[in-house]
């Protein structure tokens, strides 16, 4: 599993949820406090778990500093990467795109992705690497 803490879990559903649901994740409910607030949004695919909770402080992600770099999603081709963008991606609220999707050679052949931000400016992408 992957644990993100995050500046306002409402904007994070509103963010997170069309592209999670596109890429095949469900929805596992929202852990609750005693006082009925959400502490905690969970999504799977697979077995695999990625959760939301509510950090401390509103301060941004910093890709710069000890922790998280970046979260990136795979996809089974070039077209999906392609469907994501003009069907998700582009009408996501907060999004900050830094690129549409473009090949990265650098990375490796065949390398193709799009690259974006969430509202909190944890990087993200969506990508497709042939084996």
């Amino acid at each position: 599993h992957l644990r993100l803490n995050v500046a306002d879990l409402t904007r994070t559903r509103s963010f997170y949820e069309p592209m999670l649901f596109w890429l095949g994740f469900h929805d596992m409910g929202a852990h609750v406090d005693a006082n009925g607030k959400v502490e905690r949004l969970r999504f799977s695919k697979g077995g695999f778990i990625l959760l939301f909770s509510q950090a401390s402080h509103e301060n941004n992600h910093d890709q710069a500093r000890i922790g998280l770099h970046h979260l990136s999603f795979a996809v089974s081709s070039r077209e999906e990467v392609d469907r994501f963008y003009h069907e998700v991606l582009v009408h996501l609220p907060a999004v900050r795109i830094e690129n549409p999707p473009v090949e990265c050679p650098e990375y490796r052949p065949g390398y193709y992705a799009t690259f974006f931000y969430d509202p909190d400016e944890i990087k993200l992408e969506v990508t497709y690497t042939p084996q």
